[in-house]
């Protein structure tokens, strides 16, 4: 069953493909193997700060931050301090530090928009809000594959659970492995199952 599009047109489309490519490069910095865990409550707060990478509008600074707000987590520019601010909320960061796998998600999901929606994100920061809010109403008006939450979701999962990962894990249990993924990558198994689905549809060899 196809979910709902939740996102605004992203300003490029992306295949699941692609998206795991740039989930991989971050793993390859963190030189995290095909196995290991994202340790999302350490990058949020030891490597996300004052971390860079480049993107069409030149070398960006990431910066983390905690605020009270209604969202779990959020991703936004930051005019004044010229940095792209990586939010949780206070409930959402206190869930973090116990590792639980929502918050785990949430990090990585947040790092979807930061890596592939940037300059987007920076302008978007320029708009008025009646010119935003037009956008979110044609939110619908666009393919999965360019709307921004799905490809922030499909970045998360790429970086919680990398393709190769799942591969291995296959040939040595099979195709029915939500259990063991949740296990290896402290994920729900309702994001275990749904990334099978993934690989099976859009990754597999």
């Amino acid at each position: 069953m196809t979910q709902p599009l939740t996102g605004i047109r992203a300003e490029r489309k992306m295949s699941y493909f692609s998206i795991e490519e740039r989930a991989n490069e971050l793993r390859k910095q963190l030189k995290l193997g095909q196995l290991d865990r994202f340790d999302a409550t350490g990058f949020f707060n030891d490597v996300l700060p004052d971390s860079t990478f480049e993107c069409k509008a030149g070398c960006i600074t990431l910066r983390e931050a905690i605020e009270d707000c209604t969202q779990e987590g959020m991703t936004r520019w930051n005019p004044e301090l010229s940095v792209l601010e990586v939010v949780l909320s206070g409930t959402t960061y206190s869930l973090l530090q116990q590792e639980h796998v929502r918050a785990r998600s949430t990090v990585a999901h947040e790092l979807g928009h930061a890596y592939l929606h940037t300059d987007q994100i920076i302008r978007l920061s320029g708009m008025s809000l009646s010119s935003q809010v037009a956008l979110h109403r044609q939110r619908n008006a666009h393919q999965p594959c360019e709307d921004t939450e799905w490809q922030a979701n499909a970045f998360g999962s790429a970086l919680l659970m990398p393709a190769e990962g799942i591969e291995r894990l296959f040939f040595r249990l099979g195709r029915h492995s939500e259990q063991a993924i949740a296990e290896t990558y402290w994920v729900s198994l309702e994001s275990a199952h749904y990334r099978i689905l993934t690989y099976e549809r859009s990754l597999r060899r």
